[in-house]
C-alpha cells in the first residue's frame, strides 16, 4: 500500500496505534467526556483495531453494549494478530465513497494510480474520506472533501507528522480524475446473489464463481453476437454449472451490463420459450416407463398426432417429414412430430410434473401450455435448464444451482439413471443427427462424447444450446430481450457456435467426456431402418442400448419383403398418407389389406372460416388412406365431389356436414363442422 497511506491513516485515526493493546484508554476517556457534555454519543474514541471489529462484524449501532463488545474483541484480536496485519485488514475494509472499498479501488478511481504510487498529498486526501464516505464524497461533495483535507493537514501539523513548511506546500488538495463507473465483475451473478440472499452473513462471502470461466464466457458471447447483429440478434446469456455440486461457475446475463434499458436485464434468469430443449427429459421418462426404447420406430408424418390431438399439426424445422424413424434419430434430429407422439404415450400433465421433478420451473401453470409444451411454448430460465441437464452428465442426478460456496449441495434424484444414460448417448451421437445438422455442425466434437441439444422457439425468437461434459453443464441462449424475432437465425447458427467454443475451452482445460451408458444395460443389434432385430433384408445394422427386458421382439422382416433382388418396405396404416405423398424417400408402401379410413376431414373436426379471405379461397382437401389401389368416391351431405387437378377439394360452407368416402367394397362416414 505504499509509504504514505498507512502512515497517514494511523496518524489521523489512531496515533497511539503502535503502543496500545487494542483499546486506547486516553481516547476512550476523552470521548466519554465529550459525549457526557453533549448528552448523546458523538464519538467512541475507537482505535483502528476496534473499528476493524465493527467493520468485520457489520455492527452499525452506537450503544454502550456494542462498545463493550468491540473493546473485548479488539483486545483478543491484538493477542492473535500483528499490528501490520490489523492495519492491512482495516484499510482493505475501509469505504472511500462511491462504492470503492479498500485503497486499491480508491487510488485507481480518484487518481488513476495503484496505492504504492500515491503522493503524500493524495494519501492525506484519501485517509480522511472513511470517517464519513458519503459526506466527504469527492465527486458529489467536493467542497466538504476539500475542507476535510485541510482539517487533516492541520491535525497532522499538530501531531508533528508534518512540518510547517510541508503543510504550507501541501495546502491545496490534489486534482481528481473525472468520475467513472466502478469496475464490476460478473454483475448479473452479483445481483442474483444479492436478490436470493438479501441478508448475507457478515465478513468474507465466498461464492461459486470462477472468474476465469466468467471472463472467457463473456468474451466469446460478445464476439459471436457482434457477428450476428446484422441478423437481428442483440442479446444473449451463458450459464456454466458444475455437474457434481451445482456450483454456478459463470453467469453472463447480457453483453454489457451498463448498456441503457437492456444491459441490466439478466438473460440467465429470464423466462423464455424453451424450443426443443425439453425433449431429452421426455424421452428419458418414456424409456424409463418402458413405453419405448431408443430403437422404437416412431412416425414422422403429417397426420401422426391427429388421433390424439385433433387440432394440432406440428411441423419440423426443415419442413420435411421423414416417415418411420428410430427414436434415437428422432431425438438427435429434434423431430417434432415423433416428440408429440411420445408425449401422447407419457401424458402431457404427467410429463409436466416430471419436468418439475428435474428442477425446471415454468412461468405459467400446465393449463396454459398443453401438448405444445414439448415443442417450446413453455417458458423456462436458462439457469434452471442448464442445471437440469446435469442429469445427462453420467451421474444420474440433476443438481440444483447454488451461488454460495458454503450453501448446501442439493441433488434431485431421478429414478431413471439408466434411461438418462441412454438418452445422453443419443444426444452425443453425431452420426444420428446428420439428417438435420450434418456431420460438421457446432454440435460435433471429434474424439469426445458431448450430449447436447438445440432449441429454436416459434418465429425465431429464442435460440438455445444446452449440453454437458462430465464436469460442467453449459447453457447458451440468444435472442432479443424485447421479444423481436431474429432474421431466421436458428439455434444451430445462433447459440450453438458459442456453446461449441466454450466446451472446447473446457475440454482443453481438464474436462472429459460423459461416460458411456451405465453397466446393467443390455446391448443388441438392430436394423438401421426398422429398429427390430436385423435380417438379411436389412439395409444395415447398429448396436443399441436397452433396459433389460426391452430388447426388440421380432425381426425386420415384419416390415421388409424380399422379392428376388428387390426389398419392399411395407408400413402400417398410420403411414398411408406419407407413403402416398412426395416425401416418401424410402419408396415405402402400405399393406393392401389396410382398411379404408378418413385422413381429412377427420370425424369431429371443426373448421373456422377466415373473415379476411374470400370464401372462394377457403377449401379443405378430402383425403383417405387404405382400400388398396381402388378408386375413391367422395360425397359431402350426399352430393358427389368431383376431382380437380389439385385432388378432391370442398369449399367451406357454414354448418354441420356428413362426409362419405367409398370404394367398390368399402364405405365410411364422418361428421365435421364449419363455423
Amino acid at each position: 500500500m505504499g509509504e504514505w497511506l498507512p502512515a497517514v491513516t494511523v496518524a489521523l485515526e489512531d496515533h497511539r496505534f503502535r503502543s496500545h493493546p487494542g483499546c486506547d484508554i486516553h481516547a476512550t476517556a476523552a470521548a466519554m467526556w465529550r459525549n457526557a457534555k453533549a448528552g448523546r454519543i458523538l464519538s467512541g474514541g475507537s482505535t483502528i483495531t476496534q473499528q476493524l471489529v465493527k467493520l468485520a462484524s457489520r455492527r452499525s449501532e452506537r450503544s454502550w453494549k456494542s462498545k463493550i463488545y468491540e473493546n473485548f474483541a479488539a483486545l483478543k484480536l491484538e493477542r492473535d494478530w500483528s499490528k501490520d496485519r490489523i492495519l492491512e485488514e482495516y484499510l482493505n475494509r475501509s469505504h472511500y465513497g462511491n462504492r470503492r472499498v479498500g485503497p486499491d479501488a480508491a487510488a485507481r478511481a480518484y487518481f488513476g494510480r495503484v496505492p504504492e504510487q500515491l503522493t503524500l498529498r493524495q494519501a492525506i486526501f484519501l485517509a480522511g474520506i472513511p470517517q464519513a464516505p458519503t459526506r466527504f464524497n469527492p465527486w458529489t461533495h467536493a467542497d466538504a472533501a476539500r475542507a476535510k483535507y485541510r482539517r487533516s493537514l492541520a491535525r497532522l501539523l499538530e501531531l508533528g507528522f508534518l512540518s510547517a513548511a510541508e503543510a504550507k506546500r501541501l495546502r491545496e488538495p490534489p486534482a481528481l480524475r473525472a468520475p467513472e463507473p466502478p469496475p464490476r465483475h460478473a454483475p448479473h451473478f452479483v445481483e442474483t446473489l444479492r436478490r436470493e440472499y438479501p441478508r448475507l452473513p457478515g465478513g468474507e462471502v465466498v461464492t461459486t464463481l470462477d472468474l476465469d470461466l466468467q471472463r472467457m464466457a463473456e468474451a466469446r458471447l460478445r464476439l459471436h453476437l457482434s457477428r450476428l447483429r446484422d441478423r437481428g440478434v442483440r442479446d444473449g446469456a451463458v450459464v456454466i454449472v458444475d455437474t457434481r455440486d451445482g456450483a454456478v461457475r459463470a453467469m453472463v446475463g447480457s453483453t454489457d451490463f451498463f448498456e441503457p434499458r437492456r444491459g441490466q436485464i439478466n438473460g440467465a434468469t429470464l423466462y423464455r420459450s424453451a424450443g426443443s430443449t425439453l425433449k431429452p427429459f421426455l424421452y428419458t421418462r418414456a424409456i424409463q416407463d418402458r413405453l419405448m426404447t431408443a430403437a422404437t420406430l416412431l412416425p414422422d408424418t403429417p397426420d401422426a398426432v391427429r388421433a390424439e390431438y385433433i387440432d394440432y399439426d406440428p411441423r419440423n424445422y426443415d419442413k420435411c417429414f421423414w416417415g418411420p424413424v428410430r427414436a434415437r434419430e428422432a431425438l438427435a434430429n429434434s423431430l417434432n412430430v415423433p416428440a408429440v407422439v411420445v408425449l401422447s404415450k407419457v401424458g402431457a400433465r404427467s410429463m409436466f410434473s416430471s419436468f418439475e421433478e428435474c428442477g425446471l420451473h415454468f412461468a405459467r401453470p400446465f393449463s396454459e401450455y398443453g401438448a405444445g409444451l414439448i415443442l417450446g411454448n413453455a417458458e423456462v430460465r436458462l439457469l434452471d435448464l442448464t442445471a437440469s441437464y446435469t442429469l445427462f452428465s453420467g451421474q444420474g442426478l440433476a443438481v440444483e444451482p447454488r451461488l454460495l460456496s458454503g450453501a448446501p449441495v442439493r441433488h434431485r434424484a431421478f429414478p431413471g439413471y439408466a434411461s438418462a444414460s441412454i438418452v445422453a448417448d443419443m444426444l452425443a451421437d453425431n452420426e444420428a443427427r446428420q439428417k438435420t445438422f450434418s456431420a460438421f455442425s457446432p454440435l460435433a466434437f471429434e474424439g469426445y462424447r458431448i450430449p447436447c441439444k438445440t432449441g429454436t422457439s416459434s418465429g425465431f425468437r429464442d435460440g438455445w444450446t444446452i449440453g454437458v461434459t462430465a464436469q460442467h453443464a453449459v447453457g447458451v441462449w440468444v435472442g432479443n430481450f424485447d421479444g423481436r424475432p431474429m432474421h431466421e437465425i436458428a439455434a444451430i447458427a445462433g447459440a450453438a457456435p458459442v456453446f461449441h467454443s466454450i466446451v472446447e475451452y473446457l475440454l482443453k482445460h481438464g474436462d472429459t467426456s460423459v461416460p458411456p451408458p451405465v453397466e446393467g444395460l443390455s446391448t443388441a443389434p438392430v436394423c438401421s431402418l426398422t429398429g427390430l432385430s436385423p435380417t438379411s433384408s436389412s439395409p444395415g445394422s447398429a448396436s443399441e442400448y436397452f433396459l433389460p427386458g426391452t430388447e426388440p421382439v421380432g425381426n425386420a422382416d415384419r416390415y421388409l419383403r424380399s422379392e428376388g433382388e428387390t426389398t419392399r418396405l411395407i408400413l402400417p396404416a398410420e403411414y398411408a398418407l406419407w407413403c402416398s405423398g412426395p416425401l416418401n424417400h424410402l419408396g415405402a408402401e402400405v399393406d393392401d389389406a389396410t382398411p379404408l379410413h378418413l385422413v381429412s376431414p377427420r370425424d369431429g373436426t371443426t373448421f373456422l372460416i377466415d373473415s379476411h379471405l374470400p370464401l372462394s379461397q377457403q377449401a379443405i382437401r378430402l383425403e383417405a388412406v387404405g382400400g388398396g389401389n381402388q378408386e375413391l368416391t367422395w360425397k359431402i351431405n350426399g352430393r358427389k365431389i368431383e376431382p380437380s387437378v389439385h385432388g378432391h377439394l370442398w369449399h367451406l360452407t357454414s354448418g354441420t356436414h356428413i362426409v362419405e368416402v367409398s370404394t367398390s367394397s368399402e364405405k365410411i362416414q364422418g361428421c365435421f363442422t364449419v363455423k
